[in-house]
């Protein structure tokens, strides 16, 4: 979301004036901030370290505001509250000292450097530091986050309770999604509203005005995750799904043709679903996958632990999602070279065209090397990195960083 210019900033700070500290509004030029908005500290008795709102953000605009002490609210943790904006309470929420309101409810502010339940200043266990668009940033960088409850990203339910949509209201009318956070290590909810409920699969997410896809920019059980297609650098919003092992021999098998869409027999739900259904995790048209492509086996449910290795099986993490969450993947979208000879352009197969197993030159590989498989027990499955450089393990893309910022303010 586009900010105001700089020069509107240090023109608001000259008009202060006085032979006083001067009142600024915007952290990437408040050279006078002193207190610390985790660890509360630097503040009188009886104030808080806060995110001051000094312009209201819109649709379009990020808030203005800057890191600064005001007077203590009485609001604890998990109570109701209103947003901060910049003509109410001195652009401060009401909120006690250590929490911020965010969506109408107080949390805890935490550092999103830090592991869940690890340190003071981390969040609880089952919980994430979430960080938000236009709030507590100092020069250009998020300072501090709020901790938002953890959530499964196939049935969207939060953790512990299993309230159904991450805790709204209305499930079927959802206020929150379920998004990835600490590099798909947990997920946790996020805000979320009507805006972006028809942005599902291979549709373009919510972004900020320079295209940067807003980590909850797409419908509950979505997330901004590939490209559009080879050559492009447009990101789309990615059913999640549940995968299945699958390969050319697994599909001939009756009951088994179309594993490789994901499994039939999984709960997930959509965003009109009260609950999660069976049969609401596979990567069909109108399910979790696109319409109107052309390949007659559908999309894929790849396991998503190849994408978050960067396609190279020898770089696969600790994901506790890695052999259990699946991300529908339009394999006909995607091309690579084959150096050859001879050099040819060639688009990718379904896993359910892929074998158990390849010769070192056969350019498309096996399922395994794939993501068609679960996480094999040992990378030797992975052809040599000489080999590995004649295939296609970069042609799909995902976004580089998977705790993409989140936006509030299209949800308030």
């Amino acid at each position: 979301m586009k900010k105001l210019a700089l020069a509107l900033l240090v023109g608001s700070i000259a008009a202060c004036g006085g032979g006083g500290k001067p009142t600024l509004i915007d952290g990437s030029v408040d050279a006078f901030v002193t207190c610390n908005p985790i660890a509360q500290s630097g503040c009188a008795t009886g104030e808080k370290c806060t995110w001051i709102v000094d312009i209201d953000g819109t649709a379009t605009t990020d808030e203005i505001g800057h890191i600064g002490c005001v007077a203590n609210g009485n609001l604890p943790e998990g109570m109701a509250c209103a947003d901060a904006t910049a003509t109410a309470n001195a652009g401060a929420d009401t909120c006690v000292a250590g929490q911020l309101c965010i969506s109408r409810k107080c949390k805890p502010i935490c550092d999103p450097q830090l592991v869940d339940g690890s340190a003071a200043g981390a969040c609880k266990v089952d919980f994430s530091c979430s960080i938000y668009s236009g709030v507590f940033e100092s020069g250009g960088t998020a300072t501090a986050g709020v901790c938002e409850p953890g959530c499964d990203p196939l049935s969207q339910q939060l953790k512990g309770s299993k309230a159904e949509a991450c805790g709204s209201i209305d499930p079927t009318k959802p206020s929150a999604t379920c998004v990835p956070s600490r590099g798909f290590l947990s997920f946790h909810c996020a805000p979320s509203g009507s805006v972006v409920w028809d942005k599902t699969d291979r549709v373009a997410p919510l972004a900020d005005s320079a295209g940067n896809a807003f980590g909850n920019g797409c419908a509950p059980g979505f997330i901004p995750f590939y490209f559009e297609a080879s050559g492009s650098m447009n990101t789309v919003c990615t059913g999640l799904c549940a995968p299945l092992k699958t390969d050319n021999v697994i599909v001939k098998t009756a009951g088994h043709e179309t594993d490789n869409q994901g499994d039939k027999a999984a709960l997930a739900k959509l965003v009109a679903d009260p609950a999660p259904v069976a049969g609401h995790a596979v990567c069909k048209p109108n399910v979790k996958g696109a319409a109107g492509l052309a390949a007659p086996l559908g999309q894929d449910c790849r396991f998503i632990w190849l994408d978050l290795a960067g396609r190279d099986p020898t770089m696969v993490g600790n994901s506790p999602f890695n052999n259990t969450l699946g991300v529908c993947f339009a394999y006909e979208k995607f091309t690579f070279t084959d150096p050859g000879p001879p050099q040819m352009t060639l688009v990718e197969k379904s896993c359910a065209e892929l074998p158990p197993t390849a010769p070192a030159n056969d350019p498309f590989g096996s399922a395994v090397e794939n993501g068609c498989y679960p996480l094999p027990a040992t990378v030797a499955a992975a052809r040599t990195a000489t080999e590995r450089a004649k295939s296609r393990w970069a042609s799909s893309h995902r976004l580089a960083n998977p705790d993409a910022i989140l936006v509030r303010h299209v949800f308030d």
